[in-house]
């Protein structure tokens, strides 16, 4: 404090306004005078009365130290016994120090611990491996290349797989009844199932009318596999409007005759294609049917989620568990690999195979689009054949007779993913084929051949 001033808190009714009033005793007021920094001394008079301050001169320095140690307490003891001041006098006494708010104005200016992560971090490069496939000294191979070179391996467990194909086999006789029972027969387990299978096929169904489909193939269809029970299995003539007509077809004909029994065998029906709920629905009606025995094996294991419990009592499966340890040789021959280089023959296996179960004007059409095609090969502004184009030709060349029948055409070979359709910036509907252009002239030289 300042020598020579002084600060006095009173609670006399007759002082200034900016002095902080206390309301404790009335008669007393409490006085502090200092005369020099070091020396403090607390008087406690009257309202008609006050002490005077001496100077007592060395006694003084060596009692001043403890004089005020006694005022800070006495102090204390004060304001914990008077009452709570008013707003301003709070205001005034309780005032927040110097060193606090310089603190509290350091703080936000110093960086935090994310902050200091993100510096050192944010400048550091990314570093990526250079180390990719192409840059490898032996190039890729084609597929036959693959196949012969696996071939010439024998697997090092070749006994043991034939053991536990042998002992699967034990089982055929009991599949047999079952499925005469009215169940489902349901293959799982690790390892390939199509050996087992067919071997089932070979020795109890060879007598039997019988259907195999494949349902890792890319391109089967439900409309495929309701195409062969109704031409080639019950030698129907004639085409149906929906896949409904078509079960409702193959429904009634087994129920008039009673006696014939057909066997569905199906390959991983849950392939990519068979997964959709339209196409499990139509094969659980079927499966329902109690002249139509089904056989078939899964490799996903999530597969069951497929069926609900409605599509589960359609089936009425009986769950064989049949691990083989064998390769998924067939199953991926038909899905792409990083380390086999790609070629067309997967390609056109699959668009010879597809057009082997269409009707010869279904081919001509196709491979009438094919021809135009090849034909503007060289051209880059070319976007595909419009639809009125395409129409006039199979037109003329007696393919078609209405533009709906075409439109039907085109729906089917869709379904295949043969071709695709866009619009263009005319509103025109174009149309091209799906596939590069050696792999449709490979095509058109095998279509000939035959």
């Amino acid at each position: 404090r300042t020598p020579g001033k002084s600060v006095t808190f009173s609670t006399t009714p007759n002082i200034e306004p900016s002095t902080p009033t206390r309301t404790g005793r009335s008669d007393k007021k409490v006085q502090f005078v200092s005369t020099t920094p070091h020396r403090l001394r607390k008087r406690m008079t009257s309202d008609d009365s006050e002490l005077s301050s001496s100077d007592s001169g060395e006694e003084e320095d060596e009692v001043g130290i403890e004089e005020e140690q006694k005022v800070k307490k006495e102090d204390k003891e004060n304001l914990k016994t008077l009452r709570t001041p008013s707003k301003c006098s709070s205001a005034a006494l309780y005032k927040t120090p110097a060193k606090k708010s310089k603190t509290a104005s350091e703080v936000p200016n110093q960086p935090s611990m994310i902050e200091e992560y993100f510096e050192a971090h944010g400048s550091s490069k990314v570093l990526t491996s250079d180390r990719t496939l192409e840059r490898l000294h032996t190039p890729k191979l084609d597929r036959e290349t693959l196949v012969q070179l696996l071939e010439g391996k024998p697997s090092c467990c070749s006994k043991e797989i034939q053991q536990l194909h042998n002992k699967h086999r034990k089982h055929f006789s009991k599949w047999m009844l079952q499925l005469q029972l009215g169940f489902s027969v349901l293959v799982y387990g690790l390892g390939s199932k199509k050996s087992l299978l067919e071997d089932f096929r070979v020795s109890h169904l060879a007598q039997e009318i019988h259907l195999v489909v494949n349902g890792f193939f890319p391109s089967i269809t439900l409309k495929s596999i309701l195409n062969a029970l109704t031409c080639e299995v019950l030698e129907h003539q004639g085409s149906f409007r929906t896949p409904s007509d078509q079960i409702q077809y193959i429904t009634q004909t087994l129920k008039d005759s009673p006696d014939l029994h057909v066997y569905l065998l199906i390959h991983n029906i849950d392939g990519p294609m068979l997964r959709g709920e339209k196409t499990q629905s139509a094969l659980g009606q079927l499966a329902s049917l109690p002249n139509l025995h089904l056989v078939a094996s899964l490799d996903h294991i999530n597969a069951p989620l497929v069926w609900d419990q409605f599509k589960q009592s359609q089936f009425n499966w009986l769950w064989w568990e049949c691990v083989t340890f064998q390769h998924y040789a067939e199953e991926t021959s038909y899905e792409n690999s990083l380390l086999v280089q790609q070629t067309g023959a997967l390609a056109l296996s699959s668009l010879t195979h597809v057009l082997r179960s269409l009707t010869p004007n279904a081919r001509g059409i196709f491979k009438l689009l094919v021809k135009f095609q090849l034909e503007n090969k060289d051209n880059p502004s070319y976007t595909g054949l419009s639809f009125q184009d395409f129409y006039q030709r199979c037109r003329e060349a007696f393919l078609v007779n209405s533009d709906l029948t075409l439109r039907t055409q085109l729906t089917e070979f869709r379904d295949h993913k043969l071709i695709r359709t866009r619009k263009g910036a005319d509103g025109v509907e174009y149309l091209i084929v799906a596939v590069d252009a050696s792999t449709l002239m490979d095509f058109l030289e095998n279509e000939e051949d035959d």
